[in-house]
């Protein structure tokens, strides 16, 4: 992932209803961690990912996770 907030070392906690997200990978939405539809044309994508009920998840912010949109603590965090 590129321009994820690589100080923070910390997972964005959130509580997610079921649907389908979009995780902004450009840094540049306003509406972050989501994409908002802001990122230069074809240069880079969202990762899609989807939830398929109401559920606490963590995604990375380090950019350092083998699964992302989510941490799976490669960081040394604990999740």
């Amino acid at each position: 992932m590129s321009k994820m907030n690589t100080d923070a070392k910390m997972p964005i906690v959130l509580t997610l209803e079921p649907g389908t997200y979009f995780r902004c990978t450009c840094g540049k939405s306003q509406n972050l961690p989501f994409c908002d539809g802001t990122h230069p044309a074809g240069d880079v994508v969202p990762l899609r990912f989807e939830i398929s009920e109401q559920k606490k998840v963590y995604l990375c912010s380090c950019g350092e996770s083998g699964s992302p949109p989510f941490c799976d603590g490669t960081c040394g965090v604990d999740v």
